[in-house]
């Protein structure tokens, strides 16, 4: 069955993600965040808080919260003000209802404890760990890792040395290894983003290739791609470039990623892979228009509008999964974007 993550006036929300116990987090109405708790762990049916934003001096201030953990914290993005006065973006956590600005790469060198530019936070881990991406002083967006016990970003760098060479991470297992995008160089000095791993404890992040072989440098790599996902047995999804079709259309490939080797398609179609789960569930998007799909290699691929079977209801895009194959998508209902929960 399915259950809309929130009830809205507009009827627009998003569900971004989930934990184990099927709470679920996302924005509603373009404007707020949320957390939807179920009424007993892994239910149907429960109530959606709005969650607080940033103090933005009485202007209308937006957030979304994209991620949350096991025991309900919650990482995500609010407007607010820097120390002086100005409009920022910065990646925030909720704990205990309560919203912390995490800062950014820039300290401020006028008010100590402060920082400048903007920063999103995208995925938090058990031990309350975020990533996520952050202006930095080389006037780049950076990857950051974010730890609770320190209380300060760590910039996590780039595969490109020299700047411009944006990033950000995307997601992070429970023993801390990273994985994300970043700009890169191939072999022949063509500049393309790549998708990263970061093991926990290494100083520098890995290229995880695409799926298409560079001929004329073996070992390397031509294209793009982007990791967005890693679960707790070290399983990386994401996205690849993966050739040109006859109508000379850029086609993508939802991939496993792995830290030695190329990487391999999961599904042959037009397709990104957005999350894995615990047990190793795949979610993404397929097709064009896009569809939502689920996939686990025993059962193969899911289409999430045939599996909902509803009338007016079309999945298109699965965003999160957890131990319990419960799953989070976008679906369109009525002609508005609502958020879902799946639940098998």
């Amino acid at each position: 069955m399915t259950t809309p993550v929130a009830a809205t006036v507009t009827g627009i929300s998003e569900a971004n993600g989930l934990n184990n116990s099927g709470a679920v987090v996302g924005q509603e109405d373009t404007v707020f965040p949320f957390v939807w708790n179920p009424q007993q762990p892994n239910g149907t049916t429960g109530t959606a808080t709005q969650l607080p934003l940033l103090f933005t001096g009485g202007a209308p201030g937006t957030g979304r919260a994209v991620s949350i953990n096991s025991a309900g914290d919650i990482c995500g993005s609010s407007e607010g003000l820097d120390a002086n006065g100005n409009a920022v973006t910065r990646a925030v956590r909720w704990i205990g209802g309560a919203v912390q600005d995490l800062g950014t790469l820039i300290p401020d060198p006028f008010n100590p404890g402060f920082f400048l530019g903007d920063s999103r936070a995208i995925d938090i881990n058990d031990a309350g760990q975020i990533v996520g991406a952050s202006d930095t002083v080389v006037g780049s967006e950076h990857a950051f890792l974010f730890d609770p016990a320190l209380q300060v970003m760590r910039d996590l760098g780039s595969l490109a040395l020299v700047p411009p060479n944006p990033g950000r991470a995307t997601s992070i297992n429970g023993t801390g290894d990273v994985v994300g995008v970043s700009a890169a160089l191939d072999a022949a000095g063509n500049s393309v983003e790549r998708a990263f791993v970061l093991a926990a404890g290494a100083l520098f992040p890995s290229d995880l290739g695409t799926l298409i072989p560079d001929q004329a440098n073996p070992g390397n790599f031509l294209g793009n791609s982007a990791a967005f996902g890693i679960n707790d047995n070290g399983r990386i999804i994401g996205t690849s470039d993966d050739g040109v079709s006859s109508a000379g259309t850029q086609l993508t490939g939802a991939v496993r990623f792995f830290t030695a080797g190329a990487p391999v398609p999961l599904l042959p179609v037009h397709s990104d892979g957005f999350d894995v789960g615990p047990a190793n569930d795949v979610v993404g998007s397929f097709n064009q228009p896009a569809q939502g799909f689920s996939f686990n290699t025993a059962t193969g691929m899911v289409d999430l509008t045939a599996l909902v079977a509803t009338t007016g209801t079309d999945v298109v895009m699965g965003t999160g999964v957890n131990a319990s194959g419960q799953i989070t998508a976008q679906a369109e209902i009525g002609g508005s974007s609502v958020g879902i929960l799946i639940t098998v």
